[in-house]
């Protein structure tokens, strides 16, 4: 059976296990997820993907004296998922999932009787609901809360849209100095 590991360089495992990770993590827990020896290459790595700003540094003094923890940049995945929907999608595209995501809350609106996720949210101790109809009600609030979300995603790449596509297009200008 192959190793997820295999084929993979120390600072690639680094980087893989880096880019997962969902919360702050010392130099040695990724080193040992990683399979890697040296406490010194895993560091190195690490403050790189720093440098790049593709995870952060976290302060942890904590203890007798400052460590570093390292975790994901919440706002650096963010502005990628929203420039991964512009390159992946047409504007129109866009438009027509913000339209089924309206449907799709207008139609909990009409189901339950509400205006909002928190009216929702109210009923689930309403004494008179079943423990069926509370899962279903918890179920709808998180598909609710996950559209709003995704709502708010889609409006950044709308938003963004013709943005990205035009530095995306373009070609840089030559720097004073450069050849053209």
């Amino acid at each position: 059976m192959e190793s997820w590991t295999d084929g993979l360089s120390a600072r690639d495992r680094v980087r893989k296990i880096a880019l997962s990770l969902t919360r702050s993590r010392s130099v040695n827990w990724v080193k040992n997820e990683a399979d890697v020896a040296s406490w010194d290459t895993t560091k190195d790595e690490l403050e790189r993907l720093v440098e790049y700003g593709q995870i952060k540094r976290i302060e942890d003094d904590s203890g007798s004296e400052t460590q570093y923890r390292y975790g994901p940049d919440y706002r650096r995945r963010y502005l990628d998922r929203v420039e991964e929907l512009a390159a992946a999608h047409t504007k129109d595209e866009l438009r027509n999932e913000v339209a089924a995501i309206r449907e799709r809350i207008e139609a909990w609106q009409d189901a339950y009787g509400v205006d909002s996720v928190s009216e929702l949210e109210g009923t689930v101790t309403d004494a008179d609901l079943s423990s069926d109809e509370v899962r279903e009600r918890n179920a709808a609030i998180r598909r609710w809360e996950r559209s709003r979300e995704t709502l708010q995603l889609l409006d950044h790449a709308l938003s963004l849209y013709d943005d990205l596509e035009s530095v995306t297009d373009a070609e840089p200008d030559p720097q004073p100095g450069e050849m053209a």
